[in-house]
């Protein structure tokens, strides 16, 4: 008796962890599929034409080859680009960097030189190996800047879903010793101004379907390491104290709204710069800003963040202390 309800109960499990799944994935990645596999014959709605340099290989890792996108706007010769990297999402166990394909190819559109990373998915690659992936994948985009003519005072960070998860971590490994200890990993090399960060998953650790039933996929063997452990509460001040200003979307359709509500609270009360910005409309459901650039709310979305984000460089230029 004992064996059956054991094997029910792995059975049940096991169906809540692809329900879980389905419901994270399905709007990141099959409402995006068509725009993405057309990518390629579409221009841009922004300002600039953009030269669009895809699946260009960059590491294996473990044996998963890894790969870019690059997205460069056609502007005048001298005219130094600012830079955005971006992380996609799909929950850490699904996507690749072709999830950002839009969003990439309409900031590029605005003047922005746009690169898309991605990493090892869960459970093949745990959470610290996945930041080791993008780290090192910003460390080589660094080094590919003296190809571009780059504003270097001009560098952002931005990611939906749970990219947003990884970028936190990844910004607030530069800055912290010990979390670099505790992942195992080095930080990249790279500073960013801002981060942009839409629908995030920042919590892993939560007693919700997200926490209870993916945790172990996530984080592998390090579920045993209790000073890992202790630094995936977001809120750790470890990670708040070190990341750079913050900018949230977040609508009342993205499942995982309330996320994106804590984090912004936690970020205000630890005195972090901070911006939220929130839309009612339940039609617009979670990643809308990223997988919808051209949505009348997700231009909207996308035009005050990147004007945000030239007003916190604009101010760290102004304070030798922020640079």
């Amino acid at each position: 008796m004992y064996y059956f309800r054991k094997k029910i109960c792995g059975s049940l499990r096991r169906e809540m962890i692809r329900a879980v799944l389905e419901r994270m994935q399905g709007m990141e990645i099959e409402f995006n599929t068509e725009r993405i596999n057309n990518l390629q014959e579409q221009g841009s709605d922004g300002k600039y034409e953009v030269d669009k340099m895809l699946n260009i290989p960059y590491m294996n890792r473990g044996e998963v080859p890894l790969a870019m996108d690059i997205f460069r706007p056609v502007v005048p010769e001298g005219q130094e680009l600012p830079v955005i990297i971006t992380i996609h999402g799909g929950g850490l166990v699904a996507g690749d960097r072709s999830i950002s394909r839009y969003l990439a190819n309409d900031l590029a559109g605005r003047g922005y030189l746009v690169f898309s990373l991605e990493y090892r998915l869960a459970p093949r690659a745990n959470a610290a190996e996945q930041l080791d992936d993008i780290c090192a994948g910003m460390d080589l985009v660094g080094r590919k800047l003296v190809d571009f003519e780059v504003d270097f005072t001009r560098i952002f960070l931005t990611a939906e879903s749970a990219g947003a998860y990884l970028a936190i971590y990844v910004a607030a490994m530069k800055k912290s010793e010990k979390l670099q200890k505790a992942i195992g990993y080095e930080p990249t090399r790279m500073t960013f101004k801002a981060l942009g960060l839409i629908s995030g998953m920042f919590y892993t650790k939560r007693r919700d379907p997200i926490g209870l039933l993916l945790s172990e996929q996530f984080y592998g063997d390090k579920r045993l390491d209790r000073d890992f452990l202790q630094y995936m509460d977001p809120e750790h001040p470890e990670i708040i104290d070190n990341l750079p200003p913050v900018f949230l979307i977040t609508s009342r359709g993205d499942f995982l709204n309330n996320y994106t509500l804590m984090y912004h609270k936690a970020l205000k009360k630890a005195g972090k710069k901070t911006h939220l910005v929130y839309y009612g409309e339940k039609e617009l459901s979670h990643a809308f800003a990223s997988l919808s650039p051209d949505l009348e709310q997700g231009k909207d979305a996308i035009d005050r963040m990147l004007r945000w984000f030239e007003e916190q460089a604009d101010a760290a230029g102004k304070d030798p202390a922020k640079q």
